[in-house]
């Protein structure tokens, strides 16, 4: 979770007045090729992923998840054709288990990811806590489903970043995001691969950002594959990064008594 020192002038522009919220698609990061892992870690200080699972087109990537935490994560597998997606690791309370069509789910899933949640990688040396996930109902750790419907809280943060891993054999996918507050519009951002690609596997982590000044408190995905039965399709889960504000009220208050300490310097 990104920490930001707000300052009085900042902290008045909040209690005052509220810009437009966003949502807009901000990158799409290759981290996999030819069924190869590549490592991520959500464990708090060390929460990062980098681009191991590429094949000699690897950059030596090693991205952090916002500051070194994050505020929410949920992974899922699953295990058969038909079968439900499965949570195998969790955190926060804010993203709950995704759901997935039987007839849009194939297979057991695929091993794609090493994975840290509950002891620091150590620069991914240390021993992961997921692979195999050591959860039933979730055989590997991406799922292979061609739809998969999900929310994400966001209520009471200002802005976040939310990061989906996901992948693909040939077919063409598109994920859309839609963040939704009682009486307002919806605002959608997508990302799509609008046609078939070559013959070969290939995972990605893509970014959404987001700010919000309280309008809004919900974010629905939705990950549509072209091939139907599932078999092509790659899903991981989904990880929230934000930044929490205090109420409108208290930072009007705190800004008033700033203002307040201000004038009895002056006189």
């Amino acid at each position: 979770m990104k920490k930001y020192l707000l300052t009085l002038p900042a902290l008045l522009s909040l209690a005052v007045g509220a810009n437009a919220a966003t949502l807009t698609f901000e990158a799409r990061t290759l981290v996999s090729e030819n069924n190869s892992n590549f490592n991520i870690s959500v464990f708090d200080g060390a929460a990062s992923y980098d681009d191991s699972g590429r094949d000699a087109n690897a950059v030596g990537l090693a991205n952090t998840f916002g500051d070194g935490t994050v505020l929410s994560y949920n992974f899922v597998g699953n295990a058969g054709t038909g079968s439900a997606l499965t949570t195998y690791a969790s955190g926060g309370a804010r993203i709950p288990t995704p759901t997935a069509p039987a007839a849009n789910v194939h297979g057991n899933g695929e091993d794609w990811a090493n994975v840290w949640t509950t002891t620091d990688p150590s620069g991914f040396t240390s021993a992961m806590n997921h692979n195999p996930t050591g959860v039933a109902g979730a055989a590997n750790t991406f799922a292979r489903a061609a739809e998969v419907d999900g929310t994400i809280d966001i209520s009471g943060l200002t802005l976040g970043q939310i990061y989906i891993p996901h992948g693909t054999y040939v077919n063409d996918w598109t994920l859309t995001l839609t963040m939704s507050g009682a009486g307002q519009a919806d605002i959608v951002a997508s990302e799509t691969q609008g046609a078939n690609g070559p013959g070969r596997n290939f995972g990605w982590i893509t970014e959404f950002n987001f700010t919000n000044e309280g309008q809004y408190d919900t974010v629905a995905y939705n990950w549509t594959h072209a091939d139907r039965d599932g078999s092509r399709a790659r899903f991981m889960g989904v990880i929230l990064d934000g930044t929490v504000v205090p109420e409108p009220s208290a930072i009007a208050l705190l800004g008033l008594g700033g203002l307040g300490f201000l004038l009895r310097r002056r006189r």
